[in-house]
């Protein structure tokens, strides 16, 4: 599988090789007559099966997301500008305004950076951020309108698959992944609300000239790279309405002329090449994220989480226990010197300044084993001052491994003089795709660190989603995600 992160050479094409059926706004009108028309029938196995495992992956994190203190205050603060009593507040008691609540669950299920990500498209697999918004914006707004399982399944591969045809045509999806949570939100919004393929062009045209970007937010360690999930469900369902309305969007906001795709191009009057790609199965394949983060802090740490899982087993053998005193340095390498969020120092002890730090990543998982949910919350940080004292003061480098693929590595040397070392593929672990058993246990873990409802709930959860179709009314799930 290829992957497309960082820049490519972009080929263009020009305007007028573009046949007259594929024509801007001919192509996204086509694009949005597919989404339109997509329902259950049309989607695979495969596309029900991943969706299935990513929404039971997503609600724990909704639950793991409502153990971050810091951000306890932002919620209260929605729930009490008050208003229509209309959605559920996940994790919490009581309804809120349509607004409000997709906001409120958008950011919980991102607080942690813990769900999923990762469109795969025909060979390629590339970056993107819609699951931790659509899943729980999808809950949200079928609660609302009292939707079934098949239409609630339908609607979010829908807004996915026309999502990643769209960051597909970019040369350079990388960070501007993110540009288009919005236009993702509006097509799912567009669904629900029934809009025909002109309301949906005009309205997915409102998100992306409103969209939103984290920008600096993950060197920053700023809230800003969760608050966009949430202000990007908000725009998805104003987009919507204004097209409900009868508001008349831009004709095409991607394509056509100052469109967000064609501001990519350097020529003028040209298109990349795979704009004429991302019609190939159009309404045959359905394309989603199918990536399931396993530690908090994103894919992009997934190698260093389990290099530190790695020392801790090393150390444990040889010692019988890891004891972090005995430890004087760590020493951590990557493969490249990119600038990078995760290659900066470990400066303090906070929920932010863990989730995107290589450094912290590979000593919290030597320490503990493995690194949880509640492993990156503040108050436990700060219970464990060996912690921050090895990953404040760990070195990191940049090394070619000799194999030649793209290897993190971590030296450990004891005060005693013994020295461990571990290695990870940066690439392919960010492949890995979790057993049902793991998604399970992951679930469990930010189920039981939220510790404010019974098992019971718990399994039920687990059941009602492992056959989310059968039902006829999704509140007999959201039902169980609030108190």
């Amino acid at each position: 599988m290829a992957h497309k992160f960082f820049p490519d050479e972009c080929k263009a094409i020009a305007l007028t090789e573009i046949d007259e059926t594929l024509y801007p706004p001919h192509g996204l009108e086509r694009l949005c007559e597919n989404a339109v028309q997509t329902d259950y029938s049309r989607l695979s196995e495969r596309n029900i099966r991943i969706f299935k495992d990513r929404l039971l992956d997503m609600t724990g994190c909704i639950f793991g997301g409502a153990i971050v203190e810091e951000d306890k205050g932002f919620y209260e603060m929605l729930y009490q500008d008050g208003g229509k009593e209309e959605a559920p507040r996940f994790a919490y008691s009581g309804r809120m305004p349509l607004m409000n609540a997709v906001m409120h669950n958008c950011i919980l299920s991102r607080a942690n950076d813990f769900g999923s990500m990762s469109f795969e498209l025909f060979d390629t697999r590339f970056a993107s951020h819609c699951g931790e918004t659509l899943i729980p914006m999808g809950l949200t707004l079928a609660d609302v309108r009292h939707t079934g399982g098949k239409e609630f399944i339908a609607n979010n591969i829908a807004a996915e698959d026309m999502t990643a045809r769209l960051l597909y045509t970019l040369p350079i999806p990388m960070y501007i992944d993110m540009h288009l949570v919005s236009t993702a939100a509006s097509v799912l919004a567009s669904k629900y609300y029934n809009l025909d393929p002109k309301q949906m062009r005009y309205a997915v045209g409102f998100a992306v000239t409103n969209s939103t970007r984290p920008a600096h937010a993950y060197f920053d360690k700023s809230q800003e790279f969760m608050f966009h999930n949430g202000e990007s469900a908000r725009m998805g369902i104003m987009a919507a309405k204004l097209a409900q309305l009868g508001w008349k969007g831009p004709d095409d906001a991607y394509f056509a002329d100052m469109g967000f795709v064609r501001n990519q191009m350097k020529e003028e009057n040209t298109l990349p090449d795979l704009y004429l790609k991302c019609f190939d199965e159009l309404g045959e394949t359905y394309f989603t994220e199918t990536s399931i983060k396993r530690f908090p802090g994103g894919l992009p740490s997934s190698a260093a989480h389990l290099i530190g899982m790695q020392l801790h087993k090393q150390i444990q053998e040889a010692y019988g226990t890891v004891d972090g005193e005995k430890i004087a340095r760590v020493h951590v390498y990557r493969f490249t010197t990119r600038p990078e969020s995760y290659a900066m120092e470990y400066t303090e002890p906070t929920h932010m300044n863990s989730l995107f730090c290589y450094r912290f990543a590979v000593v919290s998982g030597m320490l503990s084993g493995r690194t949880t949910a509640a492993s990156v919350q503040t108050e436990n940080i700060q219970k464990n001052p060996e912690l921050f004292r090895l990953a404040s003061e760990a070195t990191l480098e940049s090394y070619r491994d000799e194999s030649g693929l793209p290897l993190m590595k971590a030296v450990v040397v004891m005060k005693d003089g013994s020295v461990f070392e571990a290695k990870a593929n940066w690439a392919s672990e960010m492949d890995y795709y979790p057993t049902h058993e793991e998604i399970r246990e992951k679930f469990w873990d930010q189920f039981h660190a939220f510790g404010k409802l019974r098992d019971s709930v718990g399994e039920k959860i687990i059941e009602l989603a492992g056959r989310i179709e059968t039902l006829e009314d999704m509140r007999e799930y959201t039902e169980l995600l609030s108190l």
